[in-house]
């Protein structure tokens, strides 16, 4: 597994675009992380907004060039978020139940909003996006899914229509979801939520 990662970072890092986005990325991080230490987040808030973030960019370009959502990243998230949601919880055991709640919460509305869309879309919204908003929600909480989606659904909205107004593309051309779920990520993180 590390091995795939790292022969596919060395082979996306001949692509000057990709060099550009993860320059862009880390210095996005770090100016978040300035935010997330004048807010006082916790240490384990700010891990976990960071690990989402950086997973966030790679899970975009990817989807960007492939129109897809490795699942591998997904699970590896999970694992990731179970991991610090331990940490959390022996951390501030009297909040330790409002934690859980609070991530499982978000995996249910963060994907179960998506599960209806893609139900009712017929395709329209793929399964990885579904997944996506899940461990998403699991990282975020029941109290920021919402915001973060709606973000999310409104960057994609304006990106759209730009590109229809410029007859860039068409109305039943698919559009890669996760770059613009990233911004919504950003904009939430950066608006303090």
């Amino acid at each position: 597994m590390i091995r795939r990662v790292v022969s596919w970072f060395q082979k996306e890092r001949e692509n000057k675009k990709f060099r550009i986005f993860i320059s862009v990325a880390v210095l996005l991080i770090a100016v978040l992380c300035t935010e997330f230490c004048m807010f006082e987040y916790s240490i384990f808030k700010s891990l976990r907004y960071v690990v989402l973030l950086a997973a966030l960019f790679i899970i975009s370009w990817i989807d960007w060039k492939s129109k897809r959502i490795p699942n591998e990243i997904l699970k590896g998230l999970l694992v990731i978020r179970l991991v610090i949601l331990a940490m959390e919880w022996w951390a501030f055991s009297e909040f330790g139940m409002s934690l859980f709640l609070s991530a499982v919460g978000g995996m249910l509305l963060g994907g179960g909003m998506f599960m209806l869309c893609y139900l009712i879309s017929r395709g329209g919204i793929g399964a990885g996006d579904v997944k996506l908003f899940a461990v998403i929600g699991c990282f975020v909480g029941s109290g920021t899914i919402l915001t973060l989606t709606f973000l999310s659904v409104v960057v994609s909205a304006a990106y759209s229509i730009i590109m229809l107004v410029l007859k860039k593309t068409g109305l039943k051309e698919e559009i890669p979801f996760a770059p613009f779920v990233l911004v919504g990520t950003v904009l939430t993180m950066a608006l303090g939520m």
